[in-house]
């Protein structure tokens, strides 16, 4: 199984946009400290039903229903380091949204040892069963802000 597959969406940045605007709404007053940052059923929803979204009508190109919505943050102060996620989920779709450039998506076998890296510019199916971290180069800007989406029917026929 691959780590990672390439989306093509053509209303990337109308996506990325919207996702920013979500954003900024949800974490207005708040200083964040984690990386991760899971949204909850009534957060979800309320995005989600705004009419003519388009990162809706994109899932639904997919043949996808979202099940969970969260977004990764990685600043000066927050950072990630090499993990596994959570089960059962094994196929996620990663949107990036801000300050994306020169960040890389990358993975480890069990010895430690890469095999395989993305740049975080382009919405991708992400393999997170398997040990994996965010890195940043020497040109990313901060913070760095991406989506991450988990569905009813996971994407994994596209890691094949």
């Amino acid at each position: 199984m691959k780590s990672y597959f390439i989306l093509d969406c053509k209303n990337q940045q109308k996506i990325a946009d919207s996702l920013y605007g979500y954003y900024t709404g949800i974490t207005a007053n708040k200083k964040l400290k984690n990386f991760w940052n899971n949204l909850s059923r009534e957060e979800i929803k309320k995005y989600l039903s705004i009419p003519a979204l388009e990162i809706n009508k994109w899932f639904e190109e997919q043949g996808l229903k979202v099940r969970d919505m969260s977004f990764t943050i990685y600043s000066e102060n927050i950072s990630t380091s090499i993990h596994k996620d959570a089960p059962p989920v094994i196929a996620k779709i990663n949107f990036p949204v801000l300050n994306t450039a020169d960040t890389y998506n990358v993975w480890y076998d069990d010895r430690g040892n890469e095999i395989d890296r993305v740049e975080c510019t382009k919405p991708l199916v992400l393999r997170s069963d398997i040990n994996h971290t965010v890195e940043i180069g020497p040109n990313a800007k901060y913070p760095r802000l991406q989506f991450s989406f988990c569905f009813y029917n996971e994407p994994l026929h596209l890691l094949k």
